[in-house]
């Protein structure tokens, strides 16, 4: 926060809380592009509870949307009063959740099992294919690619049941799954296939192509291969022995990735340190997280061991509690957590 406090920003708010006004300021709004966001944005510039003065909240706004604005918004934005306030409409691509560097997620529901695969959730299936499909498109936009789209579709059985023969190859017959991944893969090409077309018409008049440097990008291999849960039905079923599963298991994390514990200082005093599992503040976590935990504590020991020759005034009774816990049961694994090197804070 302090880091954009620093670039003279008057204050950090939420649209959906009442406001102190600044006339003489602009604003810049990152925004969902929902109706709801839409709504609290022209509520903002116009005569109402946020401002009964009659006086927008701001100077003029900046609009920075983490996704593509729907059609039907962008008229409803450009027709209201606020539309001579606006100097700025950005779309950003940013609607997913990068966990780590080669792990996203999009899943846009609470309970996505029940909701892609039962058939009392039609409405709710439809809305979060849709809004997963929005959340790979902005993944895609961010990668500078123009990716293959492949999905799975179930196979086909040979048996003799009510449906419709004429739709398949004779002998042939439907199974029963769900095509997820098809109706995931067709809505994220329509998609593709929108964004593409606005960005064609967004080229200067007379311009042909693209820039070297985004043809490039666009020119690199890629491929989409989009899978649904009926290709694997085992996987929920077993349980990982890595490092960072046993980490969920045993610790109680706090964000999904924050741990804190004590450490006792020269002077006897005990401190609380938190320590973030992060591979962008520790290389060693993303080193060691996927490796099976047996791995992991050899490695530490050894990292240990070659710590303690190049440093003698590590203290020997620390070095012996590492030591006697290295092959203790998995549910002595908390009592390591100090001396493992979750962060630059660890051993």
């Amino acid at each position: 926060m302090h880091t954009v406090l620093d670039e003279k920003v008057m204050a950090v708010e939420l649209i959906s809380r009442s406001r102190q006004p600044y006339h003489d300021l602009d604003a810049i709004y990152f925004l969902v592009p929902c109706a709801q966001s839409i709504a609290m944005l022209i509520d903002d510039f116009s005569v109402g509870q946020r401002n009964p003065g009659g006086r927008p909240l701001y100077a003029h706004a900046h609009l920075f949307f983490t996704g593509a604005l729907p059609t039907p918004l962008f008229s409803q934005l450009s027709t209201s009063k606020i539309a001579h306030y606006i100097r700025t409409i950005s779309e950003l691509y940013i609607e997913f959740n990068p966990v780590e560097s080669r792990v996203f997620l999009t899943t846009p529901s609470m309970t996505p099992l029940y909701t892609l695969y039962s058939p009392y959730a039609a409405v709710q299936l439809t809305e979060d294919l849709d809004a997963a499909a929005e959340r790979l498109l902005s993944v895609i936009v961010s990668l500078g690619v123009k990716p293959y789209i492949r999905y799975y579709r179930p196979g086909l059985r040979r048996d003799i049941s009510a449906v419709d023969i004429s739709q398949v190859s004779p002998g042939m017959c439907p199974t029963r799954v769900p095509r997820i991944a098809e109706a995931m893969a067709n809505r994220l090409q329509l998609k593709l296939d929108s964004y593409y077309s606005y960005e064609r018409r967004k080229r200067p008049q007379g311009a042909t192509g693209d820039t070297a440097e985004s043809a490039a990008s666009m020119n690199q291999p890629a491929t989409v291969i989009i899978l649904d849960r009926s290709i694997d039905m085992f996987s929920p079923f077993l349980h990982e022995l890595t490092y960072q599963a046993m980490v969920h298991d045993l610790l109680d994390l706090r964000d999904g990735d924050k741990y804190t514990f004590d450490i006792v200082l020269a002077s006897g005093e005990k401190k609380k340190v938190e320590a973030v599992l992060s591979e962008c503040e520790d290389p060693l976590w993303a080193e060691l997280r996927h490796m099976h935990i047996m791995d992991v504590t050899d490695a530490l020991s050894d990292r240990f061991n070659q710590l303690a020759k190049e440093n003698a005034g590590i203290s020997t009774l620390q070095r012996q509690y590492v030591i006697k816990y290295h092959r203790a049961p998995f549910l002595d694994f908390r009592m390591l957590c100090p001396y493992v090197p979750f962060s630059n804070h660890g051993a």
